[in-house]
């Protein structure tokens, strides 16, 4: 008897000591999470819905800790570098920031990613321009964006290619002025109307404090509007969704599930919408990357953009593009 129980004592420690090693082995192996802080303006906003959930999806694979800021509006380097330094106090290891509005923001972003690697999205930082026989003096930083050139310039020939705009007057309304993201897309919506016949009566630049629609019934009128910014959109769609009678015919980039709530109800006509989904995984993928690595380079990555018509919505691949967006 004293044997038996003896033999089951030694099984028993045998055992404890097995589980033991298991759990040494489990946990040995497990790599503490990087932390990448996320700053976006507005980060509330649906509009980053879909570039949050490809974020989220591949900060899982990577073994990523995501801490996305809860920003209200960056208006400049200033308030963009203010947000960023709270998260350098919070050891954070690295950064995907969508650039602020402004000339210097580029310098400020440089500076930070002498000390943390630095990705940015959406947009990319204010060029600096060339200054007689010298070239600019701007070092790269990586960034993962549709071209905004192209997707300006496919609204620009998807309006002329669907409707005669020989001699009709035309509005535009953009994102902030000093953002590179705005001056691309600009640049291929007029590249895209050079030779049409019409002609451009206004342009407006939004800032944060502006009603776009109240600066719009101060403008003349026009047969089309072009809306290249996913807020002015929303904002400018709603105003002529509640109204009867004529209104222009409205085209825009618009990266959110409001925009496309306008679009099935024929209020936009077209609309460019960004692989949100798509921006995010691949931000999460280079900036692992560069967690991994000191040594790897991220790069620049460009992702995809779709253009939608009110027929298209319920085709399967747009539906499953428009489901990253919930």
């Amino acid at each position: 008897m004293k044997r038996t129980k003896m033999t089951f004592l030694l099984s028993e420690i045998c055992l404890l000591i097995m589980l033991l090693l298991c759990m040494h082995l489990i946990f040995s192996d497990e790599k503490p999470q990087k932390r990448v802080a996320v700053i976006v303006e507005k980060s509330g906003d649906e509009k980053w819905d879909s570039f949050i959930n490809g974020l989220k999806q591949a900060a899982e694979i990577r073994n990523i800790h995501l801490i996305i800021c809860n920003t209200d509006e960056i208006e400049d380097a200033q308030e963009e570098k203010s947000l960023i330094c709270e998260q350098l106090d919070n050891q954070v290891d690295a950064f995907i920031v969508q650039a602020a509005p402004g000339k210097d923001t580029g310098g400020m972003l440089r500076e930070i990613r002498s000390q943390k690697p630095v990705l940015l999205v959406a947009n990319d930082v204010l060029k600096e321009q060339e200054n007689g026989d010298h070239p600019p003096q701007y070092q790269e930083l990586p960034v993962v964006m549709p071209d905004n050139y192209s997707m300006g310039y496919a609204l620009g020939e998807d309006l002329r290619s669907r409707n005669d705009i020989r001699g009709k007057k035309i509005g535009i309304v953009s994102g902030f002025e000093e953002t590179e993201c705005s001056r691309e897309r600009e640049e291929g919506v007029l590249e895209a109307l050079s030779d049409s016949g019409c002609e451009i009566l206004f342009h407006i630049y939004t800032t944060y404090d502006m009603a776009v629609t109240e600066k719009l019934r101060q403008e003349r009128t026009v047969d089309y509007l072009i809306v290249l910014e996913t807020g002015a959109l929303e904002q400018v769609a709603g105003m002529y969704a509640q109204e009867s009678g004529d209104r222009p015919g409205i085209y825009g980039i618009g990266n959110s599930i409001r925009c496309v709530y306008y679009l099935d109800e024929a209020v936009v006509e077209g609309l460019v919408a960004a692989d949100g989904y798509d921006m995010g995984y691949q931000s999460v993928l280079e900036i692992s990357g560069a967690l991994g690595n000191q040594l790897y380079a991220m790069k620049n990555r460009e992702t995809d953009y779709r253009l939608l018509h009110k027929e298209d919505i319920f085709r399967e691949e747009v539906q499953q593009f428009l489901h990253t967006y919930d």
